[in-house]
């Protein structure tokens, strides 16, 4: 009889392994114990109460379709307690049995967070038919500070779409965003600042209630000292360099007075939130006009300078200053050195940190210094600078990216999920304040394509060391589209990363579409010349093998597309968005085999069948361009507004090229105007 019970025991134990194998919560919880009772069908869950005095969170969409009142039926029992729970006001205990589920917090955010936790549950529960296993769920972020960037230089979306995004983001448990603002808030300090189509103050106070409700921190980045195109393409009496509207000088007092009633209207319109990120990074001209000359002080006083006034500013308005920190460290000699991944002897010998050290009474002790990586954070060099910061008592935040500016269509590498996970787990290892996943506007990819991104951030700033990657891979596909991982069916967007980089040049001999190297010309592809068949087919030779490769590549993933949007439970947008950008990186391939069959075609009715298919590839660019505008469309905004200026710096982002969607066919429209010339030759 005992025998047989423990044989009874043991197997419910397993097929509750087994069953909780096929959970997955993502951020993956910090500890997951199963019990032996056997656990619940989300069905029967038929109320939520909130214990005593407990206020109810704001609640995911299931369960907060139940009512709110004990019926017959099990329940969800909501408690705020001290005893037996994680010390984090975010963190939480879920015990689920077969009576039903209570979640335990000290605080309401941990309520929250318990809540979107048992949300998955249910949405597996419901997708594939299981039993919620009987388990007691003890959880509590690594990280207080897990936040994204949203980067709204170039574009805006829908105010709708920033609702959604801060849904999704709580889902996560990504509870802060840093937004920068740059023109797209509408200033009424220096309402000649603002775009035409900016967000008001009004706007943008309700959408960050909202997200504080939702336990997310919305505070304002607004570019001080670089980064200033956006007000000194019309303040040229504030320019460092007449030439640039790149940097202030900051040495006029006009230049505060500036500043600081943009940074009055941002604090007004992002009241809830705890920061100001005042930029103050990249610059390349300071200390050359005769305001500065007459100052006596160096570039590296004067930007320190700058940084001080600032601060002081934010403090005395209750913000924490952030600020970009690569300066002091270019100034001293160490940011080339830094970026390389030399071993820890060569640090000793070449990072002479003594620049730094006499410098240490100009860093204001108020200051939040982000220590801004893209790529690999544990190199020696980079933990060198972190530990100069850690002993002279200055506070640090991380900064990786989840978009780093690299491609106009897609991230790459995992959406950066690697980088993001090492920048976490060194964040929670050095106690710095928090980490930032940035997504630069520069090449201003659909959001879509960057969501794995921050989704990556919510799952690593969470907890860094529960997941590999491939396994939150599997996790992101199991949550943002109901697909369980052993079908795999986002492999496509493995192939979709590849394929964009030899779309980025496919057209061009010269010149670069991505903007991490400046767009500043370029030089389109000959075509084949019809009295000398052959010569072209050499000439490009590489270009068309490599064409041919990537046109099988396209097939198999636009297949996995298909196949996925015949398949997903949720987020069907953004599988269409993946569409549009691989059927738009398939472009140049189409023309190049046309070209390619042309050039190489024994007779004339080879030749005939090749122009044809020229034809065809032309004719399917307005086609293929209105079919990628109406998906894009659906969120963001395709254009700028009439009378809008684009910035008139060195950086010469690609998405500010044009003022309409042209720039997304920077290459493409001029091909096809060209091939069609030669057709009509």
């Amino acid at each position: 009889m005992i025998f047989s019970l423990c044989l009874l025991l043991a197997s419910g134990l397993l097929y509750a392994r087994k069953a909780n194998d096929a959970f997955q919560l993502l951020p993956k919880p910090q500890s997951v114990v199963l019990l032996s009772d056997k656990g619940l069908d989300y069905r029967e869950l038929s109320y939520v109460i909130a214990d005593g005095d407990t206020e109810f969170p704001v609640m995911p969409s299931l369960i907060d379709g139940l009512p709110r009142y004990k019926r017959a039926g099990k329940g969800i029992v909501l408690k705020l307690s001290d005893r037996n729970v994680p010390d984090s006001p975010e963190g939480y205990v879920m015990e689920i049995t077969a009576k039903g589920v209570q979640i335990t917090s000290r605080d309401k955010a941990g309520l929250f967070y318990g809540c979107q936790t048992l949300e998955q549950l249910m949405e597996d529960s419901r997708d594939f038919a299981l039993m919620i296993p009987g388990m007691r769920i003890t959880d509590f972020p690594t990280l207080s500070y897990r936040a994204v960037h949203l980067d709204t230089k170039h574009h805006l979306d829908r105010m709708e779409y920033y609702y959604r995004m801060i849904d999704k983001l709580a889902r996560y448990k990504v509870n802060a965003v840093i937004w920068e603002l740059e023109d797209k808030l509408r200033f009424t300090r220096r309402p000649e600042i603002a775009s035409p189509n900016a967000i008001s103050k009004q706007e943008m106070k309700a959408l960050c209630r909202y997200a504080k409700e939702r336990n997310i921190d919305v505070s304002p980045l607004i570019q001080g000292l670089g980064h200033a195109g956006f007000i000194l393409k019309r303040h040229w009496e504030l320019r460092e360099n007449p030439a640039s509207d790149w940097e202030f000088c900051p040495s006029d007092p006009r230049t505060y007075e500036l500043q600081f009633d943009l940074y009055l209207d941002a604090l007004e319109a992002m009241p809830y939130g705890k920061y100001l990120h005042v930029g103050g990074d990249e610059i390349t001209a300071i200390g050359i006009d005769d305001r500065c000359k007459a100052t006596g002080k160096t570039p590296f006083e004067l930007q320190m300078y700058w940084l001080e006034k600032v601060c002081r500013f934010a403090v005395e308005h209750d913000r924490q200053p952030i600020f970009w920190d690569d300066m002091p460290l270019k100034y001293a000699g160490i940011w080339t050195p830094m970026l390389s991944n030399i071993t820890e002897e060569e640090v000793n010998k070449t990072m002479n940190m003594d620049k730094l050290d006499a410098a240490v009474e100009l860093f204001p002790k108020e200051c939040i210094y982000m220590r801004w990586n893209y790529g690999d954070s544990n190199t020696p060099a980079h933990r060198r600078v972190l530990k100069w910061y850690s002993d002279k008592g200055l506070k640090v935040m991380g900064a990786t990216a989840a978009s780093a500016g690299d491609s106009p269509f897609i991230p790459r590498e995992d959406t950066k999920a690697k980088y993001i996970k090492d920048f976490s787990q060194l964040v929670a290892d050095n106690h710095l304040e928090g980490i930032l996943a940035t997504a630069w506007d520069d090449g201003s990819p659909h959001l879509e394509t960057v969501w794995r991104g921050y989704i990556a951030q919510g799952e690593y700033g969470w907890n860094p060391s529960g997941r590999d990657v491939p396994a939150f891979k599997a996790a992101h596909a199991q949550r943002e589209f109901g697909f369980r991982p052993e079908e795999n069916r986002m492999v496509f967007l493995d192939e979709l990363e590849k394929a964009v980089f030899f779309f980025d040049g496919a057209l061009v001999t010269s010149g670069h579409r991505n903007p991490a190297y400046g767009v500043t010309g370029f030089n389109l592809i000959d075509l084949p010349d019809k009295a000398n068949p052959g010569v072209w087919s050499d000439t490009y030779k590489e270009k068309i093998e490599k064409a041919r490769q990537e046109a099988e590549r396209y097939k198999k993933i636009a297949g996995g597309i298909e196949e996925a949007e015949q398949h997903a439970l949720r987020n069907r947008y953004t599988l269409e968005v993946y569409e549009q950008t691989n059927n738009l990186q398939n472009f140049p391939t189409r023309i190049i085999l046309a070209l390619a069959a042309y050039d190489a075609a024994k007779d004339d009715a080879a030749r005939d069948e090749a122009i044809k298919e020229i034809t065809a590839v032309c004719d399917y660019f307005p086609v293929m361009r209105s079919k990628f505008e109406a998906v894009y469309s659906q969120t963001r905004f395709m254009e700028n507004p009439d009378g809008y200026i684009a910035d008139l710096n060195h950086h010469n982002h690609l998405s500010a090229r044009t003022q309409s969607s042209d720039w997304w066919f920077l290459y493409e429209q001029p091909m096809v105007e060209k091939v069609k010339e030669w057709l009509n030759k």
